[in-house]
């Protein structure tokens, strides 16, 4: 294993338990450390993150040790070597925080050898729910080797909950639309007498204990009424007032001494007060009753106690009444009002949900277009929005790209999400970007002045080669040039279904005893022999002499160089059984030129 894959092991690692890193922006100072007792002093310590919820300010000190050495690493990944000491460990920055919230640690490089322990305060107010994905960054270093990581991390912040006394709100608040579900807080709990009624701000009532989920699709701030009626206590006799009674005390001599006798509708005394009669009465007075009443008739009497004497209590007058008798009564030797309520409690409860309006979607530019060569790039990309900007990369958020502009290195979807001060986000358009590798460079030599270009093989599909001098044109396009004097010369190739190109340069010295400036005819090799033609499986080919025969090359009819002898003989084998059918050219690089005769692959 190379130290740089045993780092990037070792990051990783560390990252499978690294929740203390979601955090944000800085803006969250003064956390403490706060380490649970016992922790060996070599060891990987990463507590877990709380949730949040929408609207509930998040206040929280996430504290952590780092390893010293990669032991503590090793029992998490098993292809990480133990026993190597670590230099330094390096929060490097997250990005993806959740709207509203911020973080700021108690340091971001720790010494190992003397610092492991540090805190991170995550605070603020989330605005937006969600389960966010955040990107974390590590560098760890080791023998002065350092290596960067990247890993996602989640935080799930929960709807926001708003609760009165009358009713709870779950999602009040959202972008664009919302859809709030209610908890009736004052419930009937299945018992007759309870009525509700909904009124959600934005035109829409409805009536009944528990309303279905409500959807607000318009930004606006909405007031919800909620009123509860609770008639569950039925009609009370609280009380009845003694205007006048035919009664008098004992032997007619003095007030009586009243009581109350009620009997219900089949003749069972429900009520009787006789225990304690109001003594030497002063009319007109008021007796409390808080009797429940039912439906049907009940008789009251009222009785003059007199303890016995004369045979027994004195009848002053007695009635027939109901539930709706409340009011005057008058019949034979009585007077009063009776007092009959039904108690009935409404309660009402406002609370607000507020849509916020949704951001114009950001636009996503390339002035200079998606698609460029490897050695231009990278490309100039730009946001609609000045601030507040993630780019995204294939729907992953670029660490540190919250830029208006961004350069574009690789071939991919780009994005950039804008965050609007209210926590809501606009997705831009995508660009498609194509970073196309340019061609690979077209090295030649110099061969007593003949530039040769060394591989054919590596030239693109389509292409197209042009040769310069000191920067200037030459009117030559193919793989030779004949140099005629000292210089800089260079040589390019372009992609022609791409554009990309390439260009290698070689300083040339002129030797002026050679002469390559005409080719060479069949007659400068008499006794050469190229044979079968057509061939098969295996091309001969006799030298008549290998004198000043620099080198041999065999092209295809695209200009794909297919064979080149490592080693020049006067009896050459050549093997083209891999070969396709079709033209082909046999190139003899000669010191004083080139010689070149075609011959043919059929099968």
């Amino acid at each position: 294993m190379s130290m740089m894959q045993f780092i990037q092991r070792m990051i990783c690692a560390i990252g499978i338990s690294a929740p203390l890193l979601l955090t944000g922006q800085t803006g969250c100072p003064g956390c403490l450390v706060n380490l649970p007792a016992g922790l060996p002093v070599d060891t990987v310590y990463l507590p877990s993150v709380p949730d949040g919820q929408v609207g509930v300010a998040y206040n929280q000190d996430i504290s952590f040790r780092m390893p010293k050495t990669t032991t503590p690493v090793a029992a998490i990944d098993s292809t990480t070597p133990p026993g190597i000491t670590i230099s330094s460990i390096e929060i490097v920055s997250v990005d993806g925080i959740p709207p509203g919230l911020s973080w700021e640690a108690s340091q971001t490089v720790f010494p190992v050898a003397t610092q492991t322990d540090g805190c991170i305060k995550i605070c603020g107010t989330p605005t937006v729910s969600d389960s966010f994905v955040l990107t974390v960054r590590l560098k760890a270093s080791i023998f002065f080797i350092s290596q960067i990581a990247e890993f996602p991390m989640r935080i799930y912040i929960a709807p926001g909950v708003t609760t009165n006394a009358g009713f709870s709100m779950t999602n009040p608040t959202g972008c664009g639309s919302t859809e709030v579900t209610f908890e009736n807080n004052i419930p009937s709990n299945g018992q007759a007498g309870f009525t509700y009624t909904w009124d959600f701000g934005d035109s829409t009532m409805y009536e009944g204990e528990n309303p279905p989920a409500h959807v607000y699709n318009a930004p606006g701030t909405y007031t919800v009424n909620y009123t509860a009626t609770i008639d569950t206590t039925g009609y009370i006799l609280q009380s009845i007032t003694l205007l006048d009674v035919d009664c008098s005390d004992n032997l007619g001599l003095g007030a009586p001494d009243i009581y109350l006798n009620i009997l219900d509708s089949t003749g069972t005394q429900i009520y009787n007060n006789g225990n304690t009669p109001v003594n030497n009465i002063t009319l007109p007075a008021t007796l409390p009753v808080n009797l429940p009443l039912q439906a049907g008739n009940y008789i009251m009497q009222v009785l003059d106690e007199d303890g016995g004497i004369q045979g027994g209590d004195d009848l002053c007058g007695q009635f027939s009444f109901n539930v709706l008798s409340n009011g005057t009564v008058v019949s034979t030797g009585f007077e009063g009002v009776l007092n009959i309520v039904r108690p009935i409690t409404t309660v009402s409860y406002t609370d607000t949900v507020v849509v916020y309006p949704l951001p114009d979607y950001p636009q996503a530019t390339a002035p200079e277009g998606v698609v460029t060569c490897s050695n231009v790039a990278p490309l100039i990309l730009f946001s609609s929005y000045a601030q507040n900007n993630q780019w995204l990369f294939n729907g992953e958020p670029i660490s540190g790209a919250t830029d208006s502009v961004y350069f574009a290195g690789e071939t991919g979807l780009y994005q950039v999400v804008y965050t609007s001060v209210d926590g809501c986000t606009a997705l831009s358009n995508v660009l498609d970007v194509e970073i196309t590798e340019q061609p690979a460079l077209p090295l030649f030599f110099n061969d007593q002045n003949l530039l040769t270009l060394f591989d054919t093989l590596v030239l693109p599909d389509a292409y197209a080669l042009q040769w310069y001098l000191n920067g200037l044109e030459l009117p030559s396009n193919g793989f030779w040039h004949c140099a005629t004097e000292s210089g800089l010369y260079a040589l390019e190739v372009v992609d022609t279904l791409t554009g990309c190109y390439n260009r290698y340069e070689l300083n040339v010295q002129f030797n002026p005893n050679a002469d390559c400036t005409s080719g060479l005819d069949e007659t400068a090799f008499l006794g050469i022999k190229l044979y079968p033609n057509p061939a098969n499986d295996v091309l001969l080919l006799d030298l008549g002499t290998t004198e000043l025969v620099v080198a041999i090359q065999i092209f295809d009819a695209t200009g794909r160089r297919v064979a080149q002898p490592t080693t020049v003989q006067q009896h050459n084998v050549i093997h083209c059984s891999d070969w396709a059918n079709g033209l082909y050219y046999l190139t003899i690089i000669h010191e004083k030129g080139v010689f070149t005769r075609n011959f043919v692959i059929a099968r």
